[in-house]
């Protein structure tokens, strides 16, 4: 799955942010102040793109932090953040809402 974000300084561009291509790196590219030299010509600038190391893979990470914090409550006597239920909670309300309005034929939901 890609995202692209255009915005009027920039864009940026995600390749396969859900699950990378490779398990040990990801890239991205950006570009700042691009313009069109000519109509028909080309741009400015050319994208940048950048690499990001991520050793263990990403799924190795969000096990290893799960452990810590379990550990941190069980053994260290801290307490499990009480924000998540509801961020869970509201994040799939808008899940459901986006899907609702797909199935509406993209007509707006009232969450």
């Amino acid at each position: 799955m890609d995202l692209a974000v255009c915005g009027s300084n920039g864009s940026l561009h995600l390749k396969d942010f859900i699950i990378p291509y490779h398990e040990t790196s990801a890239s991205f590219d950006f570009t700042l102040g691009a313009k069109f030299v000519d109509l028909h010509i080309g741009w400015n600038v050319r994208p940048e793109e950048v690499h990001v190391a991520n050793n263990p893979p990403q799924e190795a990470l969000m096990v290893q932090e799960l452990a810590r914090l379990v550990s941190s409550i069980r053994d260290g006597g801290n307490r499990p953040a009480t924000k998540w239920p509801e961020i869970t909670r509201k994040t799939q309300l808008v899940v459901d809402a986006v899907k609702k309005s797909l199935e509406l034929g993209c007509k707006p939901v009232a969450l």
